[in-house]
Protein backbone atom coordinates (compact mmCIF):
# COMPACT_ATOMS: atom_id res chain seq x y z
CA UNK A 1 0.00 0.00 0.00
CA UNK A 2 1.35 3.44 -0.97
CA UNK A 3 2.75 5.38 1.98
CA UNK A 4 2.87 2.29 4.18
CA UNK A 5 5.87 2.26 6.51
CA UNK A 6 7.63 -1.11 6.87
CA UNK A 7 9.06 -1.78 10.31
CA UNK A 8 12.38 -3.56 10.47
CA UNK A 9 12.48 -6.27 13.12
CA UNK A 10 15.35 -8.37 14.40
CA UNK A 11 15.00 -12.12 14.94
CA UNK A 12 17.23 -14.52 16.85
CA UNK A 13 17.52 -18.28 16.30
CA UNK A 14 18.89 -20.50 19.06
CA UNK A 15 21.08 -23.37 17.80
CA UNK A 16 19.80 -26.90 18.23
CA UNK A 17 21.62 -28.54 21.19
CA UNK A 18 20.96 -31.96 19.62
CA UNK A 19 24.21 -31.71 17.63
CA UNK A 20 26.98 -33.78 19.20
CA UNK A 21 29.87 -31.91 20.80
CA UNK A 22 32.29 -32.33 17.85
CA UNK A 23 29.68 -31.37 15.27
CA UNK A 24 28.21 -28.45 17.26
CA UNK A 25 31.02 -26.03 16.38
CA UNK A 26 30.86 -26.99 12.70
CA UNK A 27 27.06 -26.65 12.76
CA UNK A 28 27.38 -22.99 13.72
CA UNK A 29 29.30 -22.34 10.49
CA UNK A 30 26.92 -24.44 8.39
CA UNK A 31 23.89 -22.70 9.89
CA UNK A 32 24.98 -19.35 8.49
CA UNK A 33 25.36 -20.84 5.01
CA UNK A 34 21.94 -22.51 5.28
CA UNK A 35 20.38 -19.14 6.14
CA UNK A 36 22.15 -17.41 3.24
CA UNK A 37 20.88 -20.03 0.77
CA UNK A 38 17.39 -19.59 2.24
CA UNK A 39 17.56 -15.98 1.02
CA UNK A 40 18.09 -14.35 4.41
CA UNK A 41 20.61 -11.50 4.63
CA UNK A 42 22.32 -9.36 7.27
CA UNK A 43 23.16 -12.42 9.37
CA UNK A 44 25.41 -12.22 12.43
CA UNK A 45 26.17 -14.39 15.40
CA UNK A 46 25.85 -13.04 18.92
CA UNK A 47 25.95 -14.54 22.37
CA UNK A 48 22.86 -13.84 24.43
CA UNK A 49 22.89 -15.09 27.99
CA UNK A 50 26.07 -17.00 27.17
CA UNK A 51 24.44 -18.98 24.31
CA UNK A 52 25.19 -18.49 20.58
CA UNK A 53 22.30 -17.15 18.49
CA UNK A 54 22.05 -16.23 14.82
CA UNK A 55 20.45 -12.82 14.37
CA UNK A 56 19.00 -11.30 11.21
CA UNK A 57 16.74 -8.39 10.27
CA UNK A 58 13.48 -8.64 8.35
CA UNK A 59 10.77 -6.31 7.23
CA UNK A 60 7.40 -7.50 8.46
CA UNK A 61 6.85 -11.20 9.31
CA UNK A 62 9.47 -13.70 8.04
CA UNK A 63 8.59 -17.09 6.57
CA UNK A 64 7.91 -19.08 9.75
CA UNK A 65 7.56 -22.39 7.88
CA UNK A 66 11.01 -21.98 6.38
CA UNK A 67 12.61 -20.87 9.66
CA UNK A 68 10.94 -23.72 11.57
CA UNK A 69 12.36 -26.34 9.18
CA UNK A 70 15.95 -25.10 9.33
CA UNK A 71 18.23 -27.87 10.52
CA UNK A 72 19.74 -25.89 13.39
CA UNK A 73 16.67 -23.92 14.59
CA UNK A 74 15.85 -25.00 18.14
CA UNK A 75 13.88 -21.88 19.09
CA UNK A 76 12.99 -18.62 17.32
CA UNK A 77 12.64 -15.24 19.00
CA UNK A 78 11.93 -11.64 18.13
CA UNK A 79 14.85 -9.64 19.52
CA UNK A 80 13.60 -6.46 21.15
CA UNK A 81 15.22 -3.38 22.60
CA UNK A 82 17.14 -4.04 25.77
CA UNK A 83 17.94 -7.63 24.84
CA UNK A 84 14.42 -8.93 25.44
CA UNK A 85 13.60 -12.14 23.57
CA UNK A 86 9.95 -12.72 22.63
CA UNK A 87 9.26 -16.36 21.61
CA UNK A 88 7.94 -16.92 18.09
CA UNK A 89 5.84 -20.08 17.68
CA UNK A 90 7.58 -22.61 15.44
CA UNK A 91 5.29 -24.17 12.87
CA UNK A 92 7.14 -26.59 10.56
CA UNK A 93 3.81 -28.16 9.44
CA UNK A 94 5.35 -31.61 9.63
CA UNK A 95 3.47 -34.51 8.09
CA UNK A 96 3.67 -36.37 11.41
CA UNK A 97 3.02 -35.03 14.89
CA UNK A 98 6.61 -35.71 15.96
CA UNK A 99 10.12 -35.68 14.52
CA UNK A 100 10.90 -39.02 16.14
CA UNK A 101 10.65 -40.94 12.86
CA UNK A 102 14.13 -39.62 11.96
CA UNK A 103 15.68 -40.20 15.38
CA UNK A 104 14.38 -43.58 16.63
CA UNK A 105 16.36 -45.81 14.25
CA UNK A 106 19.97 -46.01 15.47
CA UNK A 107 22.78 -47.87 13.72
CA UNK A 108 26.52 -47.78 13.20
CA UNK A 109 27.55 -45.27 10.53
CA UNK A 110 24.23 -43.36 10.53
CA UNK A 111 24.52 -39.80 9.24
CA UNK A 112 23.39 -37.18 11.75
CA UNK A 113 19.72 -36.51 10.94
CA UNK A 114 20.16 -32.75 11.47
CA UNK A 115 22.97 -32.70 8.91
CA UNK A 116 20.73 -34.69 6.55
CA UNK A 117 17.98 -32.10 7.12
CA UNK A 118 20.43 -29.34 6.23
CA UNK A 119 21.45 -31.13 3.00
CA UNK A 120 17.83 -31.56 1.99
CA UNK A 121 17.08 -27.90 2.73
CA UNK A 122 20.11 -26.68 0.79
CA UNK A 123 19.20 -28.83 -2.21
CA UNK A 124 15.67 -27.40 -2.27
CA UNK A 125 16.86 -23.80 -1.71
CA UNK A 126 19.21 -24.13 -4.70
CA UNK A 127 16.56 -25.68 -6.94
CA UNK A 128 13.89 -23.88 -8.94
CA UNK A 129 11.10 -25.45 -6.91
CA UNK A 130 9.17 -24.03 -3.97
CA UNK A 131 10.21 -24.99 -0.46
CA UNK A 132 6.59 -25.40 0.62
CA UNK A 133 5.34 -27.67 -2.19
CA UNK A 134 5.26 -31.47 -2.12
CA UNK A 135 8.32 -32.77 -3.96
CA UNK A 136 9.73 -36.11 -5.11
CA UNK A 137 13.07 -36.85 -3.42
CA UNK A 138 15.60 -39.54 -4.38
CA UNK A 139 18.48 -40.84 -2.28
CA UNK A 140 20.44 -43.12 -4.64
CA UNK A 141 22.60 -44.41 -1.76
CA UNK A 142 19.93 -44.49 0.92
CA UNK A 143 21.25 -46.95 3.51
CA UNK A 144 18.57 -47.30 6.18
CA UNK A 145 16.71 -44.25 4.96
CA UNK A 146 17.60 -41.17 7.04
CA UNK A 147 17.15 -38.91 3.99
CA UNK A 148 13.87 -40.62 3.11
CA UNK A 149 12.47 -40.23 6.63
CA UNK A 150 13.46 -36.54 6.71
CA UNK A 151 11.72 -36.00 3.38
CA UNK A 152 8.67 -37.96 4.51
CA UNK A 153 8.49 -35.82 7.65
CA UNK A 154 7.89 -32.84 5.35
CA UNK A 155 5.25 -34.64 3.29
CA UNK A 156 7.45 -35.34 0.26
CA UNK A 157 7.33 -38.49 -1.87
CA UNK A 158 10.61 -40.27 -1.14
CA UNK A 159 12.55 -42.96 -2.99
CA UNK A 160 15.77 -44.75 -2.13
CA UNK A 161 18.15 -47.26 -3.72
CA UNK A 162 20.49 -49.44 -1.65
CA UNK A 163 22.43 -52.56 -2.70
CA UNK A 164 22.20 -54.33 0.69
CA UNK A 165 18.85 -56.16 0.85
CA UNK A 166 19.13 -56.73 4.61
CA UNK A 167 19.52 -53.01 5.26
CA UNK A 168 16.57 -52.15 3.00
CA UNK A 169 14.34 -54.74 4.64
CA UNK A 170 15.19 -53.32 8.09
CA UNK A 171 14.34 -49.79 6.96
CA UNK A 172 11.07 -50.91 5.36
CA UNK A 173 10.11 -52.95 8.45
CA UNK A 174 10.92 -50.03 10.74
CA UNK A 175 8.71 -47.64 8.76
CA UNK A 176 5.84 -50.12 8.57
CA UNK A 177 5.92 -50.78 12.32
CA UNK A 178 6.16 -47.05 13.03
CA UNK A 179 3.07 -46.34 10.95
CA UNK A 180 1.16 -49.22 12.53
CA UNK A 181 2.11 -48.09 16.05
CA UNK A 182 1.05 -44.52 15.26
CA UNK A 183 -2.19 -45.82 13.67
CA UNK A 184 -1.41 -44.05 10.39
CA UNK A 185 -3.37 -45.61 7.52
CA UNK A 186 -1.24 -46.96 4.69
CA UNK A 187 -0.92 -49.66 2.05
CA UNK A 188 2.22 -51.68 1.37
CA UNK A 189 3.43 -53.65 -1.61
CA UNK A 190 6.51 -55.70 -2.54
CA UNK A 191 7.66 -56.96 -5.92
CA UNK A 192 10.74 -58.39 -7.58
CA UNK A 193 12.36 -56.72 -10.59
CA UNK A 194 14.35 -58.71 -13.13
CA UNK A 195 17.55 -56.81 -13.95
CA UNK A 196 20.50 -57.58 -16.17
CA UNK A 197 22.46 -60.07 -14.08
CA UNK A 198 20.55 -59.83 -10.80
CA UNK A 199 17.11 -59.54 -9.23
CA UNK A 200 16.15 -56.29 -7.51
CA UNK A 201 13.29 -55.87 -5.03
CA UNK A 202 10.91 -52.95 -4.66
CA UNK A 203 9.28 -52.13 -1.30
CA UNK A 204 6.44 -49.57 -1.46
CA UNK A 205 4.38 -47.86 1.23
CA UNK A 206 1.62 -45.41 0.32
CA UNK A 207 0.04 -43.31 3.04
CA UNK A 208 -3.69 -42.67 2.87
CA UNK A 209 -3.07 -39.03 3.78
CA UNK A 210 -2.37 -37.13 0.55
CA UNK A 211 -1.29 -40.37 -1.17
CA UNK A 212 2.33 -39.77 -0.07
CA UNK A 213 4.70 -42.51 -1.25
CA UNK A 214 7.84 -44.14 0.16
CA UNK A 215 9.80 -46.59 -1.94
CA UNK A 216 12.94 -48.62 -1.24
CA UNK A 217 14.70 -50.57 -3.98
CA UNK A 218 17.43 -53.15 -3.43
CA UNK A 219 19.65 -52.72 -6.43
CA UNK A 220 22.66 -51.07 -8.02
CA UNK A 221 22.53 -47.26 -7.97
CA UNK A 222 23.97 -47.23 -11.50
CA UNK A 223 20.67 -48.79 -12.60
CA UNK A 224 18.54 -45.90 -11.28
CA UNK A 225 17.51 -45.09 -14.86
CA UNK A 226 15.91 -48.55 -15.12
CA UNK A 227 14.05 -48.23 -11.82
CA UNK A 228 12.57 -44.78 -12.50
CA UNK A 229 11.41 -42.73 -15.48
CA UNK A 230 13.21 -39.72 -16.87
CA UNK A 231 12.54 -36.40 -15.11
CA UNK A 232 10.98 -38.08 -12.07
CA UNK A 233 12.62 -36.17 -9.20
CA UNK A 234 12.85 -32.59 -8.00
CA UNK A 235 15.85 -33.22 -5.74
CA UNK A 236 18.52 -35.88 -5.28
CA UNK A 237 20.35 -36.06 -1.95
CA UNK A 238 23.10 -38.58 -1.24
CA UNK A 239 25.83 -39.29 1.29
CA UNK A 240 28.79 -40.98 -0.41
CA UNK A 241 30.72 -43.68 1.50
CA UNK A 242 33.33 -42.01 3.73
CA UNK A 243 35.75 -44.93 3.47
CA UNK A 244 35.46 -45.58 7.21
CA UNK A 245 32.39 -47.78 7.77
CA UNK A 246 32.26 -49.37 4.31
CA UNK A 247 33.57 -49.04 0.80
CA UNK A 248 32.03 -48.85 -2.65
CA UNK A 249 32.28 -51.10 -5.68
CA UNK A 250 32.85 -50.30 -9.31
CA UNK A 251 31.55 -52.42 -12.16
CA UNK A 252 34.97 -53.64 -13.26
CA UNK A 253 35.48 -55.40 -9.93
CA UNK A 254 32.03 -57.02 -9.92
CA UNK A 255 30.77 -58.21 -6.54
CA UNK A 256 33.99 -59.72 -5.29
CA UNK A 257 35.25 -58.67 -1.87
CA UNK A 258 38.49 -57.54 -3.53
CA UNK A 259 36.46 -54.95 -5.42
CA UNK A 260 35.69 -52.96 -2.28
CA UNK A 261 37.15 -49.47 -2.57
CA UNK A 262 37.49 -46.69 -0.02
CA UNK A 263 37.17 -44.09 -2.77
CA UNK A 264 33.63 -43.61 -4.10
CA UNK A 265 34.68 -41.50 -7.11
CA UNK A 266 34.63 -44.36 -9.70
CA UNK A 267 31.14 -45.36 -8.54
CA UNK A 268 30.00 -41.74 -8.71
CA UNK A 269 31.36 -41.23 -12.23
CA UNK A 270 29.44 -44.28 -13.44
CA UNK A 271 26.21 -43.35 -11.63
CA UNK A 272 25.96 -39.59 -12.26
CA UNK A 273 24.72 -39.79 -15.88
CA UNK A 274 21.73 -41.93 -14.89
CA UNK A 275 21.06 -39.78 -11.82
CA UNK A 276 21.07 -36.74 -14.13
CA UNK A 277 18.55 -38.47 -16.41
CA UNK A 278 15.93 -39.05 -13.69
CA UNK A 279 16.20 -35.49 -12.31
CA UNK A 280 13.79 -32.81 -13.50
CA UNK A 281 15.08 -29.67 -15.22
CA UNK A 282 15.59 -27.08 -12.50
CA UNK A 283 16.22 -29.82 -9.96
CA UNK A 284 19.35 -30.18 -7.87
CA UNK A 285 21.67 -32.87 -6.57
CA UNK A 286 23.38 -32.44 -3.19
CA UNK A 287 26.17 -34.84 -2.25
CA UNK A 288 28.28 -35.14 0.91
CA UNK A 289 31.66 -36.86 0.87
CA UNK A 290 34.99 -37.23 2.65
CA UNK A 291 37.60 -34.74 1.40
CA UNK A 292 40.39 -37.04 2.59
CA UNK A 293 39.39 -39.44 -0.21
CA UNK A 294 38.14 -37.18 -3.01
CA UNK A 295 39.30 -33.63 -3.74
CA UNK A 296 36.64 -31.00 -4.31
CA UNK A 297 37.94 -30.32 -7.82
CA UNK A 298 37.36 -33.99 -8.68
CA UNK A 299 33.75 -33.72 -7.45
CA UNK A 300 33.21 -30.52 -9.43
CA UNK A 301 34.57 -32.12 -12.59
CA UNK A 302 32.41 -35.23 -12.10
CA UNK A 303 29.21 -33.19 -11.81
CA UNK A 304 30.03 -30.94 -14.77
CA UNK A 305 31.00 -33.92 -16.96
CA UNK A 306 27.57 -35.45 -16.21
CA UNK A 307 25.75 -32.29 -17.35
CA UNK A 308 25.19 -30.45 -14.05
CA UNK A 309 25.91 -26.79 -13.40
CA UNK A 310 27.65 -26.00 -10.13
CA UNK A 311 25.34 -24.17 -7.72
CA UNK A 312 28.34 -22.94 -5.69
CA UNK A 313 31.48 -21.04 -6.75
CA UNK A 314 34.40 -23.22 -7.85
CA UNK A 315 36.45 -24.24 -4.81
CA UNK A 316 33.78 -23.10 -2.35
CA UNK A 317 34.71 -24.17 1.21
CA UNK A 318 31.72 -22.69 3.05
CA UNK A 319 30.24 -26.14 3.79
CA UNK A 320 33.53 -27.90 4.63
CA UNK A 321 33.69 -29.19 8.22
CA UNK A 322 35.40 -31.76 10.39
CA UNK A 323 33.32 -34.76 11.52
CA UNK A 324 36.10 -36.69 13.25
CA UNK A 325 39.78 -37.46 12.80
CA UNK A 326 39.16 -39.62 9.73
CA UNK A 327 36.45 -37.53 8.03
CA UNK A 328 36.67 -34.00 6.66
CA UNK A 329 33.22 -33.63 5.10
CA UNK A 330 32.10 -31.33 2.34
CA UNK A 331 28.87 -30.79 0.41
CA UNK A 332 28.49 -30.01 -3.28
CA UNK A 333 25.31 -28.98 -5.11
CA UNK A 334 24.66 -29.31 -8.83
CA UNK A 335 21.75 -27.92 -10.83
CA UNK A 336 20.23 -29.59 -13.88
CA UNK A 337 19.59 -26.78 -16.42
Amino acid sequence: MKGMVLIMKTYAILHNPGHNRVYFQAARKLAQKELVLAGITNIREEKLGGMPYLLFDAEDQPNILLLSRLSFAYAIFEYCEGGVLLPVDKNPEYFFDSEEITTILKYNGKTNELFTRMMLNIAIFCSRFSFSESLSILDPLCGKGTTLFEGLLNGHNVYGVEKDEKIVHEAYTFLKKYLESAKIKHNSHQERLGMNGYTAKRYQITLAKNDVKTEFITGDTRDVGQFFRKNSFHVIVGDLPYGVQHGSKNKKSGNKASGESRNALPLLQEALPTWHKVLKSGGTIALAWNLFLIERKEMENALENAGFQLAQPVGDESLTHRVDQAILRDVIVGLKP
